[in-house]
């Protein structure tokens, strides 16, 4: 839940360490040089583009084995992505949309090769993963209505997201079957980033440090770039390794605004807020149950899963108001109302734990993990080129229709 960003809930949480990577998929996505924001929506021809009228100016902008990729199809997953970046209140700044269409064809041609190049048990296993992305995403809407609504604000019909899901969760297993399988990290290499924040790209950066030093050029802005960034970098991979204080507590959430249009509710319906936090406060400290009363009585709508409660450290999405009353109020002790944009707060500390480096077991998989992905991301783009001379693409006037 997210607080600060979004009025559903009061803050966001995982049963995995936060090291640094929400999943693969969007690892993979990032490897290609995809935009995170899109990384569950666009990577195939569908919506308006699958039937685009040929009436308009719709040429092909890629072709090769079995498929080709028009300028409709691009046009709508451009617009997919400015759909969702609006939503999240960002705009893609009109100088980098040339670089960003052509990365995005690049992804459309990879994604098309790699959907062929599926086989069954790939697909099986991309459903599976599909389908629990999917009920995800459900799961952290307030209901499916308002799930199918999210979706449609962003352009995007849910049956169209879900097929997006599937595409790309196919495209990820056909990589991870193709090229990361091709990889294996080390216990040293583990190690190394674990205490010394070494990873694929600080020990490629430290070559070329070491090649500078051999050849005299210590003087040079180069060598003292390069030393400063190799630094940054390493203490950058320490500190994903460090939890930060953590503070467990229960929470209590009255909306006084509309949370679908995000409008402030009528004088007297906030009026009716306050008196009910007024209550509720009284009833807390009176010692009645404080999950059993935030099912009852909070609006936050992961209180029937939470029971209200939630671990928030400093770098939460939450509303300040309530992060700064969090690490404020002893423990055990109820709240006065917390008063955000959103809404009225109620809250009980049970639990501060302090900032400490993570045991070296609950972030080996998640290092592992990210080694594999810059093993993956170093030869992506020569895997790419393999596969789109083997599917003879051509790229007719791409430099005059793409780039539009």
């Amino acid at each position: 839940m997210n607080c600060g960003r979004t009025p559903t809930s009061p803050t966001s949480t995982s049963s995995r360490s936060d090291l640094m990577h929400p999943s693969f998929v969007c690892r993979l996505a990032a490897v290609a040089g995809w935009c995170a924001a899109v990384c569950s929506l666009e990577l195939s021809a569908t919506g308006r583009a699958a039937a685009a009228v040929e009436l308009f100016d719709n040429p092909v902008l890629a072709r090769g084995k079995g498929f080709e990729i028009r300028q409709a199809e691009l046009d709508d997953t451009l617009c997919a992505l400015k759909g969702t970046l609006a939503t999240q209140g960002q705009t893609i700044p009109r100088g980098d949309e040339p670089t960003l269409r052509a990365r995005m064809l690049d992804r459309m041609i990879l994604t098309r090769i790699l959907l062929q190049r599926a086989t069954d048990d790939d697909k099986a296993r991309a459903r599976e993963l599909a389908e629990k992305f999917i009920a995800d995403t459900k799961s952290k809407a307030p209901s499916e209505d308002s799930y199918r609504r999210q979706l449609i604000a962003t352009g995007l019909k849910p049956e169209v997201f879900e097929a997006r899901a599937l595409e790309q969760a196919i495209v990820e297993k056909v990589i991870e079957r193709e090229l990361k399988s091709q990889f294996a990290v080390s216990e040293a290499e583990l190690r190394e980033f674990y205490e010394q924040g070494e990873d694929v790209n600080t020990r490629e950066l430290a070559t070329t440090v070491a090649r500078l030093e051999a050849a005299g050029n210590q003087d040079t802005v180069f060598y003292r770039d390069g030393t400063n960034r190799l630094a940054l970098m390493k203490r950058s991979n320490l500190n994903r390794l460090q939890r930060p204080e953590q503070v467990k507590a229960d929470l209590i959430l009255l909306y006084t605004i509309e949370p679908a249009s995000r409008a402030r509710l009528a004088p007297e319906a906030e009026k009716a807020k306050f008196a009910l936090a007024t209550n509720t406060i009284a009833r807390l400290k009176a010692g009645e149950d404080f999950s059993k009363i935030a099912r009852e009585v909070s609006e936050d709508p992961d209180v029937s899963r939470t029971g209200g409660q939630y671990v928030a450290t400093a770098n939460t999405g939450m509303a300040p108001e309530l992060l700064e009353a969090l690490f404020a109020l002893p423990i055990g002790q109820i709240s006065d109302p917390i008063i955000t944009r959103f809404g009225i707060y109620i809250a009980r500390v049970r639990e501060r734990l302090p900032a400490q480096k993570m045991p070296f077991e609950a972030v080996e998989r998640d290092i592992r993990e990210m080694l594999l992905a810059q093993m993956v991301e170093k030869n992506l783009p020569a895997y790419a080129e393999k596969l789109r001379k083997e599917y003879e693409v051509v790229l007719p006037n791409a430099n005059d229709k793409a780039s539009k």
